[in-house]
């Protein structure tokens, strides 16, 4: 599962009141920055819509999130676009305890 699979939840773990999510992401930003970017933007929606539906009720019954994070893991450098579109992105997020972090690996 990946980026480029954007029905699927990658990973998914809990700690404490955190409910805690990967996205992979192995795709290059070259000359498909656009489609990338969908597919990202896809991806996430999938996750937030997960979070809205408490679709981690059936994994973990007797928890309540107060907080949600959702990391994603670059195989290659991330394009400035996908930072522009979390920043557009952030009230709402914020609205939902959504905290995206993303790293190079």
């Amino acid at each position: 599962m990946s980026v480029s699979d954007p029905k699927k939840i990658d990973a998914i773990a809990a700690k404490d009141n955190m409910l805690i999510m990967l996205i992979t992401d192995h795709l290059r930003w070259d000359k498909y920055q656009v489609a990338h970017l969908q597919m990202l933007q896809d991806k996430l929606n999938t996750y937030i819509r997960f979070i809205d539906n408490k679709g981690y009720a059936e994994r973990f019954p007797d928890k309540e999130f107060t907080e949600f994070v959702i990391e994603i893991n670059f195989l290659h450098q991330y394009d400035e676009g996908f930072v522009k579109m979390l920043e557009l992105a952030k009230p709402e997020l914020f609205r939902r305890h959504i905290t995206v972090k993303y790293s190079v690996e």
